[in-house]
């Protein structure tokens, strides 16, 4: 267990260290806050757009920041060698293969609660802004400026620390970023009268769930294919989860994408979730097994 939780941990550091990780944490967590405020016209609620941009965000920017990052830990680490460095000692293979993976999910899991916590904050500044203006739809200026600005605030605090302390820039933005989306809300939510919409929360995991299917897929293909033969068999992978998923081995993401449960003051069903869930700790599973398989059937030097 000590060898695993080095090893989860050196590869969520490595994740985070990537320069596209904190690419990736501003562009995402900035327009969950930002983009609201260019609804100009009202379609239906105005919580709509912003729970629409939390969960492209986590889809979208949140499967682009791990998957590459799991074939970083796996794939790269075979072709340099550091993997052959680090079987050479009592490490079983696949327990290198599902801890590399795991540390994978870590750096996913620290996205997917900063996109979590900033789609509330920005679907309460929606609700906020239109009570506001009597029906208008602008965003509430407090919350867009404590969740817009915070986010801004902390990429430069780590650009500071990094000047001044010799920081690791990428690892500090990113903590720093995903720390500051609850401390906004938690702000805002002593401003503000309205309910929040906690259920979010929920629902957004399962579809960091569903994201987790195929970034463990991206992993173990990474064990015998190059990048570019990666990012094409993702490609159609998730292109499949949209079109025609075969449930077996990938992710049903309109199963996921429980969004449209929330319209109209909704939320989403429970035995939903859960089942989605545990389809998607079911998929998690079958391709741990079947990267752990392809790993210790290769020929490593």
């Amino acid at each position: 267990m000590r060898r695993f939780a080095v090893l989860v941990r050196s590869a969520a550091l490595e994740a985070l260290a990537e320069p596209l990780s904190a690419i990736l944490f501003l562009v995402a967590l900035v327009a969950v806050h930002v983009l609201p405020s260019f609804h100009f016209h009202q379609f239906g609620e105005p919580g709509r757009l912003p729970r629409e941009c939390g969960f492209s965000a986590l889809l979208v920017f949140g499967l682009a920041f791990a998957t590459s990052a799991a074939v970083h830990a796996v794939g790269r680490e075979l072709e340099s060698g550091t993997a052959a460095m680090a079987l050479s000692r009592p490490v079983p293979r696949p327990l290198f293969f599902c801890a590399k993976v795991a540390g994978v999910f870590a750096a996913l899991a620290l996205f997917g609660a900063a996109v979590a916590c900033a789609t509330v904050l920005s679907v309460a500044s929606s609700e906020m802004g239109r009570l506001v203006t009597n029906g208008g739809v602008y965003v509430w200026g407090p919350g867009i400026v404590s969740g817009a600005g915070l986010t801004l605030f902390a990429f430069a605090l780590a650009a500071l620390a990094n000047w001044r302390w010799r920081v690791r820039f990428c690892v500090a933005a990113c903590l720093l970023m995903a720390v500051a989306q609850p401390v906004a809300l938690v702000a805002v939510a002593g401003l503000v009268k309205i309910p929040f919409e906690w259920g979010l929360l929920p629902a957004l995991g399962v579809l960091a769930a569903g994201c987790a299917a195929l970034v463990a897929m991206a992993g173990a293909c990474a064990v015998v294919l190059r990048p570019a033969a990666v990012a094409a068999a993702l490609f159609v992978a998730v292109a499949l989860s949209f079109l025609h998923p075969v449930r077996a081995v990938l992710p049903d993401i309109q199963r996921f994408w429980l969004v449209d449960s929330f319209a109209g003051g909704g939320t989403a069903s429970v035995p939903d979730m859960l089942a989605a869930g545990a389809s998607g700790v079911f998929l998690v599973a079958f391709w741990l097994v079947a990267g752990s398989a392809l790993l210790s059937r290769k020929e490593i030097s």
